[in-house]
C-alpha cells in the first residue's frame, strides 16, 4: 500500500512539474525540467515582478526563459518549466521590464556612447538624422558593424534628412521624381527608416519646404519598400500636411498651441508622436522661451485623446544638455504633462519599438521576441525614479551588465 501511495505521489509530482514546479509561496523549484528544445544557451529570470511593456498589469513571481537570445517562455512561476541547463537569475523583490528605447537621437556613433546607453538600460537607439562626415553608405555599413556587438545599443538609422533644395535637412531632392529616386536609393543603401522635414520657421530663420506632392511620393515610396517615415515638425499648421501624406510618426511635439481638431486628426489616423520634451525644455531654458510649456500642454491634449506616444529626446541634436541612458528628464516632463507611469513605460518600450519598425522583434516581453530585458531594484509604477536604478541588462539574449 505504501509503495502504491509513493508511486502515485511521484506521478502527481511529475505531472505538476511538467507545467512548472513551485513551492507553496510560488517560488520556482529548480532542477525539475528538461529543455523543451535544444538550446546552446538558456537563461531563466525567476521570481520577478514583470511589467511586460504591453500596458498589462504587473505580475508577481514570474519566470522568463531565454533560449539562444529569444524569449521562449514567459509567465507565472507555476506555469513555466525551467530547464535544468538554464543559467538562473533570481530577481525576487525586483522588477523586470523590456529594454528601453530612445526613438529620437542624433548619435555620433562612437562606441563609448552607444555602449553607455546599453549598460544603462537603453538597448535600442533610433537615429533620425546624421550630419557627420563621410557618405551615408559608409554610415549604414558602420551601423551594421556596431550592431554585431551585443554590448552596444542597437542602432536604427535613417541616415541623412530628406528636404527640398535649401530646406531644413541635408539630403535635398528637387522634384517628385527625384524624391522617389532619392528615397529608394537611401533604403537600398541600408536606411532603416526615412526622415523628412516639414519645417519653414526654426532656428531664427525661414526655410523652403517640400511640397505636398513630394511628401506624398516620399511616403508612398518608403511604404512600398516596407519602411517607416518620420516627419520633423514644429508648427501645428503643418500637421494636416503630414497626416495627409500618411507619415508614421511625428518627430517633436509642436511648439505653438494645437487645436482639438488637429489632435483628433492625428489620433484618428493612428500616427505616433515622439515629443522630445527634453529638447524643448533645454531650448526654453537657454533662450528664455515657453516652448516647453506649450509642448507639454499639447502632449497633455494628445494623450488625453488616446494618442500613441513614443519616447525620444533629440539626444545630440542641439547644444543643450541631454540625458545619456534612461531619459529621466523626458520621463519627468511626460509625467508633468499628465502621462501615467504605465503610459510612460509603454512609450519607452512597445510604442518606441513600433516607430523603429521593430514591434515584432522588441519592445515587449513576449514569447518569440528578442530578449532585451532590464531589471530594476523597485517598481517604477510606484516611483518613476526607480528607472534610474538598473541592476541588470540583457541585450539580444546576452547579459551585458549585472550588479544583482
Amino acid at each position: 500500500m505504501l509503495k502504491t501511495i509513493a508511486l502515485l505521489c511521484g506521478i502527481i509530482i511529475i505531472i505538476l512539474c511538467n507545467g512548472g514546479c513551485t513551492d507553496p509561496d510560488g517560488h520556482v523549484i529548480l532542477g525539475e525540467s528538461e529543455d523543451p528544445q535544444p538550446c546552446e544557451r538558456v537563461i531563466a529570470i525567476i521570481n520577478g515582478t514583470l511589467i511586460d511593456g504591453t500596458g498589462a498589469d504587473p505580475q508577481s513571481l514570474t519566470t522568463i526563459v531565454i533560449c539562444d537570445g529569444l524569449i521562449e517562455q514567459v509567465g507565472l512561476n507555476s506555469e513555466i518549466a525551467v530547464p535544468d541547463s538554464a543559467q538562473i537569475i533570481d530577481v525576487e523583490g525586483k522588477t523586470v521590464l523590456p529594454g528601453f528605447i530612445n526613438a529620437h537621437v542624433h548619435s555620433d556613433f562612437y562606441k563609448s556612447t552607444i555602449r553607455d546607453f546599453a549598460m544603462d538600460g537603453v538597448t535600442t537607439l533610433r537615429d533620425v538624422g546624421y550630419f557627420g562626415p563621410g557618405s551615408y553608405e559608409a554610415l549604414f555599413r558602420n551601423c551594421d558593424t556596431l550592431n554585431t556587438d551585443k554590448k552596444n545599443s542597437h542602432i536604427v538609422a535613417a541616415g541623412p534628412i530628406v528636404t527640398t533644395v535649401g530646406g531644413y535637412g541635408n539630403y535635398e531632392v528637387t522634384s517628385i521624381d527625384d524624391a522617389a529616386r532619392g528615397v529608394a536609393e537611401l533604403i537600398d543603401s541600408g536606411a532603416d527608416l526615412i526622415k523628412i522635414t516639414i519645417e519653414n520657421n526654426l532656428q531664427g530663420r525661414t526655410w523652403p519646404m517640400l511640397s505636398q506632392a513630394e511628401i506624398d511620393t516620399i511616403v508612398e515610396t518608403a511604404h512600398a519598400k516596407g519602411v517607416h517615415v518620420s516627419a520633423h515638425i514644429s508648427r501645428s499648421a503643418h500637421l494636416s500636411t503630414a497626416v495627409s501624406a500618411g507619415v508614421d510618426d511625428l518627430a517633436h511635439m509642436t511648439i505653438n498651441p494645437i487645436t482639438t481638431d488637429l489632435v483628433n486628426l492625428v489620433v484618428e489616423n493612428d500616427i505616433y508622436w515622439v515629443p522630445t520634451l527634453e529638447l524643448w525644455y533645454g531650448v526654453s531654458q537657454m533662450y528664455q522661451l515657453n516652448w516647453d510649456e506649450i509642448a507639454m500642454n499639447n502632449l497633455r491634449l494628445f494623450n488625453q485623446a488616446g494618442g500613441k506616444v513614443a519616447i525620444g529626446t533629440d539626444f545630440g541634436g542641439y547644444f543643450t544638455p541631454f540625458d545619456r541612458g534612461i531619459p529621466m528628464t523626458e520621463v519627468r516632463l511626460m509625467a508633468a504633462a499628465g502621462m501615467t507611469p504605465m503610459q510612460i513605460i509603454v512609450a519607452g518600450t512597445k510604442n518606441a519599438a513600433h516607430v523603429c519598425g521593430l514591434e515584432d522583434q522588441i519592445g515587449t516581453i513576449e514569447e518569440g521576441k528578442i530578449a532585451d530585458i532590464i531589471v530594476l531594484s523597485t517598481n517604477p509604477l510606484g516611483d518613476l525614479d526607480a528607472l534610474m536604478d538598473v541592476l541588470a541588462v540583457i541585450h539580444k539574449g546576452e547579459i551585458i551588465y549585472n550588479s544583482l
